[in-house]
């Protein structure tokens, strides 16, 4: 059964790496902007003699961010810029088509253009949630299971809520930004952390159940189940009752699950708990983004720590 194990953290690290590669697939992708090109990831074609390639103006404008303000940037997937902060996980994505575009027509504007950009993203960055009604997030609404050791260097007084050692933090995920909710975002939202809670665990549950299957693997008459899509969600999922029960399901009979690393969620059933408990803390251990060493039950309808 130990090699079983073995195994399955293996075939979940390649579905990591898998879905990786897919994305990096995108680079040629129309772009919110318009621009779609194979020289967009080699950066080969101009549409201006003399101008920067696409591949180059992203470049510049990455580097602009990082010497003109605190922020990281990073050249993303086609024409985009991925942003994110020291001290925090809201990250904002610009799509550079429309600037890119403009800048091609008049190269001379290339220092007025970038600045714009570098002040676009340290807006978006500063505003988060701030210009978010409720109704407009409620469906973008997902949790995230960190270490609170890991939630306390955030500086924006996240929405928490404890679950064992760990914390729940809530993201709203929109299809060019990643902003973690605040205590003041659901302030002025008129919802509790309970509320927002659950809604985060329904959407998270839909998603899942639409997207991502779950993953079995067989070892004789035992089977090891779980979630490893690469998504950012993966052990987060550990906390949808809905989602237990179908593990439970493909089981035959009560789990134990682990959650060593923010990449991994395995589950298999309560008896073979002492086979995998030296894989997760090594995991955990010597893994990327580390999570929990613990192994958990269901108990009473709770999900709890498994008793050493």
């Amino acid at each position: 059964m130990r090699v079983r194990v073995f195994l399955v953290f293996a075939l979940m690290a390649l579905l990591v790496a898998s879905v990786a590669a897919c994305d990096s697939g995108g680079e040629g992708a129309t772009t919110s902007g318009g621009a779609t090109s194979a020289g967009t990831s080699s950066g080969a074609a101009t549409t201006t003699q003399g101008a920067l390639s696409q591949r180059d103006f992203k470049n510049k404008v990455a580097a602009a961010i990082i010497t003109g303000t605190d922020l990281q940037g990073d050249p993303g997937f086609g024409l985009t810029v991925d942003v994110s902060e020291q001290n925090g996980l809201d990250t904002v994505q610009l799509v550079l088509g429309d600037a890119y575009r403009q800048y091609t027509s008049n190269p001379d504007r290339q220092d007025e253009i970038v600045d714009g950009l570098v002040q676009e993203a340290v807006k978006r960055m500063k505003e988060g949630n701030t210009k978010r009604s409720f109704s407009e997030v409620r469906d973008e609404l997902m949790p995230m299971l960190k270490r609170r050791v890991d939630v306390s260097r955030i500086e924006n007084d996240p929405a928490t809520k404890r679950f064992d050692d760990l914390d729940v933090l809530y993201a709203v995920q929109g299809d060019h930004y990643f902003t973690v909710a605040t205590k003041n975002d659901l302030a002025r939202w008129g919802q509790s952390v309970d509320a927002i809670d659950s809604l985060a665990l329904s959407n998270l549950e839909k998603q899942t159940n639409k997207d991502q299957k779950l993953l079995c693997e067989p070892s004789g008459g035992q089977k090891l189940c779980g979630w490893a899509s690469g998504d950012g969600y993966d052990a987060s999922r550990m906390l949808v009752p809905g989602l237990r029960r179908q593990i439970v399901k493909e089981l035959g009979g009560p789990a134990v699950y682990a959650v060593p690393l923010e990449s991994v969620f395995v589950a298999l059933t309560r008896n073979y708990a002492p086979v995998i408990k030296d894989k997760v803390l090594q995991e955990f251990t010597t893994g990327k983004n580390p999570l929990s060493p613990e192994l958990f039950e269901e108990r009473n309808g709770q999900l709890v720590a498994l008793p050493q």
